[in-house]
């Protein structure tokens, strides 16, 4: 996502989507969610979202006449979105990985949890640009020069990226999987080749001390979850859990989890996601765990840390971040009713989506 960045590639794809559906909100909307989305999608992060394409979509919006703290909130809540859905959803990865439970058959359930809310959501912030003029003329994306980056080279890695990915899925039994890792190296060797006027050092030292916070956040939550499990903190919540009725442990996720992730939406899935796993354990496991990552996911907005919002306000020019969190309240409400439909009812969703 650096090397995009950096070489240019966001740029031309953000003039783009601009200068072609800059007109169409109820078009524009939507893409732009996707934009903000596909950072966390490929990388699992929230944070890779909103410095990313998250920045572009939200100079677009604004550019378009949309308030700066609508802008940033639809960043916020299309990088959570982004987090949760297909195909690397870290938090389901962690929950799943406290039972045992191959991080396979998850690309339906996470969309049904996040994709119908990310559309929600698009237009729901955005409202005031389907009711109004999109933008003004000298404003718009037809008066400004044409970006550096051709289209076609712009897209090429993500094509790459896509591709590399999906064909596994597709042709299994003739399309070995490379795994994400090599997928990226391709898929950045591609990027570093149809950049322009691009430093891959400085690119490379940049995306080292982003990933850092995540890593060690990562890091962290993995020796908080040892030192549980030494003392036996974790068996205990495990215990006292299974004792509890099914609606009351699916209200007690609905509330502790979210709020859990203000110290980060990783350890909400390792220490909290695992026990509520094992004491759903006869529903489909699959579309409940999907459900509980994006309980956790929502952790990004809780406050001290607020990581989505904090990014998204920065990105957006937003001076208090508490601004951008009053204009996400609606939509993780939002999230957090479907997050405990989808436990209560998951074994009926599970039949419906195989």
């Amino acid at each position: 996502m650096r090397v995009l960045a950096d070489g240019g590639a966001l740029e031309a794809i953000g003039a783009f989507v601009e200068r072609r559906i800059g007109s169409r909100p109820a078009l524009l909307l939507p893409v732009l969610m996707l934009l903000v989305m596909f950072p966390g999608m490929i990388t699992g992060s929230s944070t890779a979202s909103v410095l990313t394409t998250g920045a572009m979509a939200a100079a677009i919006l604004i550019r378009l006449g949309l308030h700066a703290e609508r802008a940033a909130g639809f960043v916020a809540m299309g990088s959570i979105f982004g987090m949760i859905a297909p195909p690397v959803n870290i938090p389901a990865m962690l929950i799943g990985g406290g039972i045992d439970l191959p991080y396979v058959g998850f690309a339906r359930p996470l969309a049904l949890v996040s994709a119908p809310l990310a559309l929600v959501t698009a237009y729901g912030l955005g409202l005031p640009l389907l009711r109004g003029r999109a933008y003004s003329p000298q404003d718009g994306p037809e008066n400004r020069s044409d970006p550096i980056l051709p289209l076609w080279r712009a897209l090429l890695p993500v094509v790459i990226a896509a591709a590399l990915m999906a064909a596994p899925q597709l042709w299994p039994r003739r399309v070995p999987d490379p795994g994400l890792p090599l997928v990226f190296v391709v898929s950045t060797l591609a990027a570093v080749a149809c950049a322009r006027g691009f430093i891959l050092r400085a690119s490379l030292n940049t995306a080292t001390d982003e990933a850092l916070p995540v890593l060690g956040i990562l890091t962290g939550v993995g020796a908080f979850i040892q030192v549980m499990t030494l003392t036996g903190a974790r068996g205990w919540l495990v215990a006292m859990m299974l004792g509890a009725p099914s609606w009351a442990l699916i209200a007690a996720a609905a509330v502790s989890m979210p709020l859990f992730g203000a110290v980060s939406a990783f350890g909400s899935a390792s220490v909290l996601g695992v026990p509520f796993l094992l004491a759903l354990l006869g529903r489909n496991e699959v579309v409940t765990t999907a459900a509980l990552s994006l309980l956790a996911g929502l952790g990004d907005l809780m406050l001290p840390a607020a990581l989505a919002a904090t990014l998204a306000a920065r990105v957006a020019g937003v001076d208090d971040r508490r601004r951008v969190l009053r204009r996400c309240i609606a939509p993780a409400l939002t999230a957090v009713a479907v997050a405990v439909l989808v436990l209560f009812f998951s074994q009926p969703i599970g039949r419906w989506l195989n």
